[in-house]
């Protein structure tokens, strides 16, 4: 039996100083090595993307099933939500996307998490939208903090169309 404060994304955290670790590597080595790494990285990501899955379930688990609809399968809510109720919720968004250090530097994270956390504000937002909203800021704040701000990815191949939130976050640093 898990614990209560047993932290679901904990080992995405690992999983993250991995992958930054693996970067600073690749920087500083020749091609074979870069080969290599390239290919530790590749597997980092794959199984931190299978942790995210898990570790959703597990914050999904600690929802009342009426919540867990809301937020899981997007159905409607007609009912107040406590504040413990909407910090599992926002637990739930909260999980950290390591697949985010491929494109983005840990000053990009930082802005898009300020950004993310602006937006939650909007009084025109509904409630779930809000919550996610930070719960996304949160998870970005999680790798910020995980990889630091100096943190800085590789250049995407050339070609590659950058992902929503790199676009985004230069959008955001260029204005």
């Amino acid at each position: 039996m898990k614990s209560a404060n047993f932290d679901p994304n904990r080992l995405l955290s690992f999983h993250a100083r991995q992958f930054a670790s693996y970067v600073a590597r690749y920087k500083k080595s020749d091609c074979d090595m870069q080969e290599r790494l390239h290919m530790e990285m590749a597997h980092v990501i794959d199984l931190s993307n299978a942790r995210i899955e898990s570790a959703k379930r597990t914050h999904e688990s600690r929802l009342e099933l009426d919540i867990r609809d809301f937020v899981v399968n997007r159905q409607p809510f007609d009912r107040q939500i406590s504040s413990s109720e909407a910090e599992l919720v926002r637990s739930y968004y909260s999980t950290p996307c390591v697949s985010h250090l491929i494109a983005l530097s840990g000053v990009e994270l930082s802005g898009l998490a300020d950004l993310l956390e602006g937006w939650a504000q909007d009084k025109q937002l509904d409630c779930r939208s809000a919550v996610e909203l930070l719960g996304c800021s949160d998870g970005m704040r999680s790798l910020v903090n995980v990889v630091g701000l100096g943190y800085e990815p590789l250049p995407l191949p050339e070609g590659t169309k950058p992902p929503l939130f790199k676009f985004l976050a230069t959008k955001m640093l260029n204005r």
